[in-house]
């Protein structure tokens, strides 16, 4: 028996309603089941939530960690993210909607946060939450109002793009080998490199919608599955948000002289990366 089946008559409305939201993508809605609208891309957010109950999990027990501390903030925003996306997904709404579009700024806008006040005094650091804040909630404040998007990228890019510079800088201050600088630079761009090859399976998903339709209706179901390219997103987006926040983590908590098992709570692909690295303290090799 050919492991093989066509894709079912799609519903025109689950039990959610009709659907609101501004955006709805190339997955076909409630093929699977009336109660999720995209099936593959309500579950590929279990991404985000995997990582972000790991982050958790490390940093719980640490002296200056907790549950509820600067360390905890990103992986609890990276929960947001997965859990908000999937509740997009799975209604189709518009508050839904907008709910995952400000939930990316609660994720990049705690690990901006934690880089900032890195070894900042009390006046800095009120200094930099006020800046973001200030910053966040009126965008995002606008973007509900306005039911608009161009404000909410152009932040929300000029944010990652504070996150990454401030990144290599701290990978310069604080890593003393030259070959671990190397190695945690590479560990940055495979990061980079994977949202931007998700980004990429997102635009065919968005601009080739009807051909790519067309093949997943041509080989059917479960491997239909495998070409949901906004699911693909989801997976390689929260690998490159884990990195980044497992990097930045790891440089703001390192110890000078400390050289073995720094990688302990970390998981893949970072653990690896992070194995044996040399010790920290501001010095750069002469």
């Amino acid at each position: 028996m050919q492991l093989r089946w066509p894709y079912p008559h799609i519903l025109e409305e689950g039990v959610w309603g009709p659907t609101t939201s501004n955006h709805n993508f190339c997955e076909e809605d409630y093929n699977i089941t009336p109660y999720i609208a995209e099936f593959v891309n309500t579950l590929t957010n279990i991404t985000y939530v995997i990582y972000g109950l790991h982050g958790l999990h490390r940093v719980s027990p640490k002296p200056t960690g907790g549950l509820l501390s600067t360390l905890a903030f990103p992986y609890w925003g990276l929960i947001s993210v997965g859990l908000l996306s999937a509740y997009f997904h799975a209604t189709l709404k518009y508050h839904s909607q907008m709910g995952d579009d400000l939930s990316m700024f609660l994720a990049v806008g705690a690990i901006l946060h934690q880089l900032l006040c890195f070894r900042a005094s009390a006046s800095q650091r009120r200094k930099y939450t006020f800046g973001i804040m200030g910053t966040l909630i009126p965008v995002s404040v606008y973007h509900v109002w306005a039911d608009e998007i161009i404000v909410h990228e152009i932040t929300f890019a000029v944010m990652i793009f504070l996150v990454a510079r401030q990144t290599r800088v701290l990978i310069r201050q604080q890593v003393k080998g030259e070959e671990s600088r190397r190695r945690l630079g590479r560990m940055a761009t495979f990061g980079i490199s994977t949202g931007l090859f998700g980004y990429f399976l997102w635009n065919i998903d968005f601009h080739f919608c009807g051909r790519v339709t067309q093949f997943k209706h041509y080989i059917g179901l479960p491997w239909g599955f495998l070409f949901e390219l906004h699911g693909w997103w989801h997976i390689l987006t929260g690998i490159c948000a884990y990195m980044g926040m497992a990097l930045v983590e790891y440089l703001v908590t390192i110890e000078e002289g400390v050289t073995g098992r720094q990688e302990e709570g970390f998981v893949w692909p970072v653990k690896a990366v992070l194995r044996d690295l040399d010790g920290v303290g501001g010095k750069k090799d002469e």
